[in-house]
């Protein structure tokens, strides 16, 4: 194992395991930073026993400051749709430092969901890029994540699982226009490499933030209309499905900045 895999794995799981052990044990002000560093810990090693190795500090720095923003939107959503809430957070912390411990807590899931990738996704897949831009098609996908998007605000009770599907269709519709690799046209061409690993990745994260959440304080909990039966965790069971279409949507918002536009050669 060389040190791109041995350092993140032997630096990763005992820091793991300690923030592990005090997540699940202690009810301090610090446990934002606990999850913090657990899901660091459980990054490095995912990238460790991952096929590419450790991408490095500035790749790793680069995906925490990006992933702050990317769930303070999902909290946004949330502010209408009430899906989830944070026990034990409110009599805690007031206004600023609930905003950083819940940001120190919020970098962490596009690094997870990167490393966990490096698990499930293969080199050697689909990598085409569509070039000859179907302009017109992704207009029209783009222009259908943007009305799902406002179905949520608008009906949040009867449209909240499209907070997920939303978001995957109009990057992936912004990647697929810039002449990128959109997961939609796999989808259409019944290409299924790519897409099925990119969703074992997300599977995988949201497995293991439902189960480090169950015992821990703060939690978080749901309230699902009409679908919240059967729990896994604290998770109804079909609410799972969610973190299908959020990895497609991370997983691509990651590659939009490398597509570029391609002169579009007539539609299809």
């Amino acid at each position: 194992m060389g040190m791109r895999r041995s350092v993140p794995v032997g630096v990763g799981l005992p820091l793991a395991a300690i923030c592990w052990a005090f997540l699940w044990t202690q009810d301090t002000f610090w446990n934002p930073l606990f999850f913090m560093g657990l899901w660091s810990g459980a990054t490095l090693v995912m990238y460790g026993f991952g096929e590419r190795g450790y991408p490095g500090l500035r790749r790793h720095f680069a995906l925490l400051a990006l992933s702050i923003p990317l769930w303070w939107w999902f909290e946004l959503v949330n502010a209408r749709v009430a899906n989830w809430e944070y026990l034990g957070a409110e009599e805690r912390y007031n206004a600023w430092t609930y905003a950083l411990m819940s940001s120190a807590a919020f970098s962490t899931v596009i690094p997870a969901l990167d490393a966990a990738w490096s698990l499930t996704v293969r080199r050697g897949g689909s990598t085409a890029i569509w070039i000859g831009s179907h302009s017109r098609k992704y207009a029209i996908q783009i222009g259908l994540g943007i009305l799902f998007q406002a179905m949520v605000f608008v009906w949040p009770r009867v449209f909240y699982p499209l907070i997920w599907v939303a978001p995957f269709l109009v990057i992936d519709g912004l990647v697929g226009y810039r002449g990128g690799h959109s997961l939609v046209g796999d989808m259409v061409r019944r290409r299924w490499r790519l897409v099925v690993g990119v969703a074992m990745g997300g599977l995988l994260c949201g497995f293991l933030w439902e189960f480090w959440n169950f015992w821990s304080t703060p939690k978080w909990i749901y309230h699902v209309p009409l679908l919240g039966f059967a729990k896994v965790f604290e998770m109804p069971v079909l609410g799972y499905g969610g973190y299908i279409p959020f990895a497609w949507s991370i997983y691509q918002l990651l590659r939009l900045g490398r597509a570029r536009h391609a002169p579009s050669t007539g539609s299809r």
